[in-house]
């Protein structure tokens, strides 16, 4: 599973680069959890600072992409918040298929 987070990270870092999220690769990214939702969609959990003293943050890696709210990341509430992300995710891509 190494080397799949460590794919996970880099997709994340890469999303967090562009200029119409954060801007610039997180100062510090670790993985801190996964999960399978009910249609089967795996998901990865990280959390992240945009700066060396900044607050951690979350984000999620999934099948359905790749998402942060740059919302404060919290361990007790970690799965309960990256599936509120998947399903705007899922949610999104259901409203694209339509628009086709």
């Amino acid at each position: 599973m190494n080397a799949e987070i460590e794919k996970a990270k880099l997709e994340l870092e890469n999303w967090l680069s562009d200029s119409h999220e954060l801007g610039h690769k997180p100062k510090v990214v670790e993985y801190a959890n996964s999960f399978e939702d009910e249609d089967g969609i795996k998901c990865m959990i990280f959390k992240y600072k945009k700066s060396i003293f900044g607050k951690w943050l979350l984000a999620i890696v999934s099948e359905s992409g790749t998402f942060s709210e740059m919302q404060k990341y919290n361990q007790n509430t970690e799965i309960e918040d990256a599936k509120k992300i998947l399903e705007m995710l899922k949610n999104y891509w259901k409203e694209m298929a339509k628009l086709k």
